[in-house]
């Protein structure tokens, strides 16, 4: 009789068990449409893969340059976590207006996506404008003022950065150019995109159609047809995956291969290059989240071959690790840099740029 009782109620268990599954799954198919259409899921898929801006409208009138945002615009934009106004110049980036050179100036230039750009800070907290006032702070003597200009643009990866470098280094003609690797949106978009000598950027088709043929055929367990699989599949697994194919040696390559060009743009200019790896929130948290990701194993990748290339590098979980710190410097929901990021990061490019650019020693050849 007992036997009897305690199948029933696991039988009963189990029916429960499978109608919640059953409800939760019809809850889903009404609420998410498109995940049970394999073309539209697999758009997401590959989109929340690239977790990135690939294609970029020319706003500017002339076809060999692109600009991320509108010219002389002031948007205000607000989310449950900020509320911050965000103005162009006139060449359409959220940076100071460019002037020609000064005697006496120390020109640095900007190149990142939304993680240098300012997402939910105001103008006055940004990276480059916090950077100009340390260096308004420390001029003085031998070392010459910071005059810093920033043309990050939300979403941007390093081939488009390159595109950019390509376009306005002659007019900007910095010292010093920092580029920003954000380990979460660059790999992938690097690796399906190309850049001529003119700075014309492109996507490469078939680059992202042998991508999204990889995934459909390497990984077919994430197109299961149960939407609540695919939304779990969508929001825990496709970030380890990014971080998974991200790690494979043709694409990194195509990644190393872009930070070598700019290498060489910035030596034929005669400025220096400082490359900036940027990391997620997950991964300056640290934990099961970042082990299970592995996003940070990819950008120590990243500063090893900068390392190798004898490019500098600033590596960001040296300024930023660990839980206090990513709730400190990060927007949880939103996963941009707080103004208090900006303001950390501010301070080690101006260490960085000071110990090895702008000291007295630094110019005269002294220890």
């Amino acid at each position: 009789m007992r036997a009897r009782t305690l199948l029933l109620k696991g039988l009963a268990v189990l029916l429960m068990f499978g109608l919640t599954l059953a409800a939760a799954e019809i809850i889903a198919r009404v609420a998410f449409p498109g995940y049970s259409d394999d073309s539209q899921y697999a758009q997401l898929l590959f989109m929340r893969l690239m977790n990135s801006g690939v294609v970029v409208e020319n706003r500017g009138g002339d076809p060999q340059r692109f600009l991320g945002y509108t010219p002389n615009a002031v948007h205000t934009f607000s989310s449950p976590e900020y509320r911050y106004t965000m103005r162009t110049n006139s060449l359409g980036f959220r940076s100071k207006e460019l002037t020609p050179p000064r005697s006496g100036e120390y020109r640095v230039w900007l190149l990142g996506d939304s993680m240098l750009v300012g997402v939910g800070s105001e103008e006055q907290e940004r990276i480059d404008v916090r950077l100009e006032e340390l260096g308004r702070l420390g001029a003085g003597g031998d070392i010459p003022s910071l005059s810093v200009f920033n043309f990050s643009v939300g979403g941007f990866n390093t081939a488009q950065e390159l595109g950019l470098l390509r376009q306005f280094i002659r007019e900007v003609d910095p010292d010093e150019v920092v580029i920003g690797f954000f380990v979460a949106n660059d790999f992938l978009p690097n690796a399906t995109a190309k850049v001529d000598e003119a700075g014309k950027y492109e996507v490469d088709p078939e680059s992202a159609e042998a991508l999204k043929k990889e995934i459909g055929t390497q990984h077919p367990y994430l197109f299961l047809p149960s939407v609540v699989w695919r939304i779990l599949a969508l929001n825990l697994y496709a970030p380890r995956l990014r971080y998974a194919l991200a790690s494979k040696p043709e694409v990194m390559d195509r990644s190393f291969g872009l930070l070598r060009q700019i290498q060489e743009d910035c030596q034929k200019q005669g400025a220096a290059l400082l490359v900036v790896v940027v990391y997620p929130w997950d991964a300056v948290r640290g934990g099961w989240v970042a082990a299970w990701s592995r996003s940070r194993t990819v950008g120590q990748e990243v500063v090893r071959f900068c390392n190798r290339q004898g490019i500098e590098v600033l590596d960001l979980l040296s300024v930023m690790s660990g839980s206090d710190a990513a709730r400190r410097f990060y927007y949880r929901k939103d996963g941009h840099l707080r103004p208090e990021g900006n303001r950390a990061v501010a301070e080690a490019l101006y260490r960085e740029i000071l110990a090895s650019h702008l000291r007295p020693a630094a110019h005269t050849g002294g220890p």
